[in-house]
C-alpha cells in the first residue's frame, strides 16, 4: 500500500469539518465584507443577511466534500466584543453563529478559513471527512446531518454579478486554468492582524513547494498584500466598471473593483511569510 502523501505541518491550523460550518459561514461573512467584491455583488445583503450566511454555508460544504479541495481553519481564544466587529444586520441574522455561543469562557473557536483547490494533486481525497487525516485533525462530523439553509441569494445583484464574472473569466483562465489554487481567504474582522491569514497562505505555498507545482490566486488589493508577501507574483490586474456607469461616465468615475491576479511558483525550500509586516483583513477571490 503507497504511504500517504507528505504534508505541510498544521502547527496552529486545522482541518475543516462539516461541523464547522455554522462558524465558519459566519466568519466567511464577517471578513468578505469588507471585501469590495462582497459589496459590489452582494448589494442586498443587509436586507438578507441570512442568505448570506446560506450561501457561505453552501459553497464550504461543497468544498470541504470535494476530493479535489482542501479547507482550513484557523482558530483563537474568542474576543468578548467580537459582535463590535461585525456588521449590524449580519449579527440579527438567524443563522448567525458567534463566538460566544462558546459554552466554555476562553474557548478556541474557528477565526479564519481557506480552501484551496488541487485538482491533479497527489492529495486529492486526502482531505475529506472520510479521511483518517481529518478524523485526526478536528471535531468529529456528528452534526453532518445538519439541514443546511435554503440558498436563496436575494442578497446578490445578477447583474453586478454577471458583470463581475464576465470582467474576470478571462484572466483566471488565462493564468490560473490547471493550477493549484487559493481559492478563498477569510479572517473574522474582530482577529484580524494576529497573523492568521499568513498562517493560512503559508500552508497552501507550502503544499504547493512539496509537490513542486506553481499555485495562483486572484485576490482584492488587501489580499494582494499578503500575497505578494509569500512570493506571489503578479500576471494582471482586472478591473470591474461601476455598476450602475457606463461609457465616459464610468471612466470619469473610475472602477470600484479591482482583482489581482497572480501566480506563485514553487520554492525548493520553505520560505515563511513575516507575520509581523502584513496587513491582510480578508479577501475574496472568487466572488
Amino acid at each position: 500500500m503507497p504511504s500517504a502523501p507528505a504534508l505541510p505541518p498544521f502547527d496552529d491550523l486545522r482541518l475543516a469539518t462539516l461541523e464547522d460550518l455554522p462558524r465558519i459561514a459566519t466568519v466567511a461573512a464577517a471578513g468578505f465584507f469588507h471585501s469590495p467584491t462582497f459589496r459590489y455583488q452582494r448589494v442586498y445583503h443587509a436586507e438578507y443577511p441570512d442568505d448570506t450566511l446560506a450561501s457561505y454555508w453552501a459553497e464550504y460544504r461543497s468544498s470541504i466534500l470535494n476530493p479535489a479541495c482542501a479547507v482550513l481553519v484557523a482558530e483563537d481564544t474568542f474576543a468578548e466584543d467580537e459582535g463590535r466587529h461585525v456588521y449590524e444586520a449580519l449579527r440579527g441574522a438567524t443563522t448567525y453563529c458567534p463566538a460566544t455561543a462558546s459554552p466554555v469562557r476562553g474557548h478556541s473557536v474557528v477565526v479564519g478559513i481557506a480552501s484551496i483547490a488541487i485538482a491533479g494533486s497527489r492529495c486529492v481525497g486526502q482531505f475529506q471527512t472520510n479521511s483518517m487525516l481529518v478524523r485526526s485533525a478536528g471535531p468529529s462530523d456528528s452534526l453532518a446531518s445538519l439541514v443546511a439553509p435554503e440558498v436563496l441569494n436575494r442578497d446578490v445583484c445578477r447583474d453586478a454579478a454577471s458583470t463581475y464574472n464576465e470582467a474576470t473569466a478571462p484572466a483566471k483562465a488565462s493564468y490560473l486554468d490547471g493550477l493549484m489554487r487559493l481559492s478563498t481567504l477569510a479572517v473574522h474582522p474582530a482577529y484580524w492582524r494576529r497573523g492568521h491569514a499568513a498562517k493560512l497562505v503559508s500552508w497552501c505555498t507550502q503544499l504547493a513547494d512539496l509537490e513542486g507545482v506553481s499555485v495562483g490566486i486572484s485576490a482584492v488589493p488587501t489580499g494582494a498584500i499578503i500575497a505578494a508577501n509569500a512570493g506571489f507574483e503578479q500576471k494582471e490586474i482586472v478591473r470591474v466598471m461601476p455598476r450602475a456607469l457606463k461609457g465616459e461616465a464610468a471612466q470619469r468615475n473610475g472602477p470600484k473593483v479591482e482583482l489581482w491576479v497572480a501566480v506563485r511558483s514553487p520554492k525548493s525550500t520553505f520560505e515563511s511569510s513575516d507575520e509581523s509586516t502584513t496587513s491582510l483583513d480578508s479577501q475574496e477571490s472568487q466572488q
